[in-house]
This record gives structure tokens, sequence and C-alpha cells, in this order.
């Protein structure tokens, strides 16, 4: 239809077509599957990550992904994330015939503390486990491995207090709206 038109060419009407499809996914509010929005009462963000570095860099980058605003300087911001501590914990899940340890439960435990601007503090605690294989005849690579473990736990908790601080905001977002005014039922 669009090559008949005079001057149209074929790579000019696909980049339309493709225009036209972003355009149209954008304004009926799609959004990839795992991307954070916030609202401007808690955007931009401070976070205060203590000794929590490695943490608070993941959050940090998580953040920038999203494309959402983190200061330096706490009065910059509407809101605050505290991390306040994690920990990590080991714990025998099963044993072989002679009694030797054979699965662990690694257990990663995180606790922070949301403070926003316009509505006060929230404090909450997240736990991720995953179990892990121990194999005698190579402990090197089995502490490798839980190395690995607890990374990617920490990705998962940060993701987690990502997801935490987006429900705060669209709570936020709701109670500001105020409440919503039922329409009459009308029977005929």
């Amino acid at each position: 239809m669009l090559q008949a038109i005079p001057g149209v060419t074929k790579r000019s009407s696909r980049a339309l077509a493709y225009v036209t499809i972003v355009l149209m996914l954008y304004a009926c509010g799609f959004q990839l599957r795992g991307s954070i929005i916030l609202s401007e009462e808690i955007a931009p963000v401070y976070i205060e990550h203590g000794n929590l570095f490695q943490l608070g860099r993941e959050i940090r980058s998580l953040l920038a992904t999203n494309k959402i605003e983190v200061v330096s300087k706490e009065s910059q911001s509407r809101s605050t994330l505290v991390l306040v501590r994690d920990g990590r914990d080991r714990r025998v899940l099963s044993v072989d015939g002679s009694g030797r340890a054979k699965e662990y439960l690694l257990t990663y435990t995180v606790d922070f503390a949301i403070k926003i601007k316009q509505s006060g503090d929230t404090s909450d605690s997240l736990t991720i486990s995953r179990s892990l294989l121990f194999d005698p005849d190579a402990v090197l690579a089995v502490t490798n491995e839980s190395e690995i473990l607890y990374r990617d736990m920490q990705r998962d908790i940060a993701r987690l207090i990502l997801l935490k601080l987006q429900a705060l905001s669209l709570k936020n977002e709701a109670q500001n709206a105020g409440p919503v005014q039922a329409e009459p039922n009308v029977t005929e």
C-alpha cells in the first residue's frame, strides 16, 4: 500500500512500520518484564550501604539499568534505601551412609529499610536459600560454587529489594490519588 505512493521505498516503509509498532507499544503501556518504575515521590534514590558494598553496587546497577536516578547525597533524594546488614548461613541438608555431609543449604539474608520523605519508614528482611551438593573429592570446586551461589542470591535479593521499592511507590501513588468513586449501577 505504501509502495504505491511515489517516492516511498521499501526501506522507508519498513522504518515507518517499526516506528508505528514502537509508538503503539509505548502508548498501550507495554513495558519489558523485569523493568522497575518508581514514582516521582520516590525517585531519585539515595543508597546508604554501610559495609555492604557489593549489594549496594548491585542495586545501583539495577537502578541505572532501569534509568532511575541514584544521588550521592541524601538531601538530594526523595527516598533512602538503607542496607542494614546481611548474613550468610550454611547448614547440612542431607548426609550419606557414613554420616558425612552430602548436601548443604546456603542461606543469604538482608535487613534493610526504605525511608520515603513524604510517607515514612519501612523496615524489612529478605532471605533466599539454595542447595549445594558437596563432593569430598572436589572441595575447592564446591567452595567456588558456593561463592557463585551467594553472588546469585545477592543479585536476586537486590532485585527483590527494588520490587519492594516499586510496590511502595505504587502504594504511595494510589494513596495520593485519593479514593476512586464507583459509578452507580443502572439497571434497565
